[in-house]
């Protein structure tokens, strides 16, 4: 069970939000509303009270989002990171949270988006929430395959492509059928990128390991009768099942 806290001081939105995220999945449910900074500080430092997500809007009567996350403590950290989604109505904070490095933010989005649009962002968080469950025991392996065949860690589309492959690999290679609409907007909101800048990062930093590829190595590990380009499926194919034969 996922459990979902909303912090915001209207109370009409705040439970519009939960109706929706309730209706999501038995799965999923919000556990609380909390009115204010402190109210939600003393429910989030609970140890009886299990928060996955955090619904958190910025301008928090007592202490605003920013003070919040401050107050956390740095026993928290990790059990919270990348677990806030903080609304604004302002477009100034919103461009600089979601520039700005911090671990706990997932992302900042406008109050005038639409329940169902702020729902979508919830279940990208749910995504990355299951993901990360496994991605210690995943990540080296994929990453393994990836400095194998050449790729640059340097090139931000190899960080890219291993999320890619870590997601498809824990949901289902069904994910591979449509990468442009059920794949390239999970990584891209991770990463506050358009979806063409995941896309075209991931395919130059392909190029690169193509034309620094052993030709032997290509032709074996992809299984290709003659020297040709691999597409992104291709890729991410042999990855999984490389990683697949390794651990059988």
């Amino acid at each position: 069970m996922l459990n979902i806290l909303i912090a915001d001081s209207n109370i009409d939105y705040a439970i519009n939000l939960m109706s929706h995220i309730n209706s999501l999945s038995d799965n999923i449910r919000v556990i609380n509303i909390t009115l204010d900074g402190r109210e939600t500080l003393n429910f989030l430092d609970d140890v009886n009270n299990s928060v996955d997500i955090v619904l958190l809007d910025y301008n928090t009567p007592i202490y605003n989002a920013m003070e919040i996350l401050d107050k956390i403590s740095e026993k928290q950290q990790n059990k919270y990171q990348k677990s806030f989604i903080i609304t604004s109505d302002n477009p100034k904070i919103i461009e600089k949270l979601n520039s700005t490095n911090n671990n706990l933010i997932y992302t900042c989005l406008s109050r005038e988006l639409d329940v169902s649009e702020i729902v979508s962002y919830i279940n990208d968080v749910i995504v990355c929430k299951r993901l990360k469950d496994n991605v210690n025991s995943l990540k080296p392996s994929i990453q393994s395959e990836l400095l194998y065949l050449g790729y640059d860690f340097s090139h931000k589309g190899t960080q890219y492509l291993l999320d890619i492959i870590n997601m498809i690999y824990l949901r289902g290679e069904s994910l591979l059928e449509n990468l442009n609409k059920l794949v390239y907007p999970v990584i891209a909101r991770k990463y506050h990128q358009s979806c063409n800048n995941i896309k075209c990062n991931v395919i130059r930093s392909t190029e690169y390991m193509y034309y620094n590829c052993d030709e032997k190595k290509l032709l074996e590990y992809f299984s290709f009768c003659e020297p040709a380009k691999p597409n992104m499926k291709t890729v991410i194919n042999a990855v999984i099942t490389k990683i697949n034969t390794v651990s059988a």
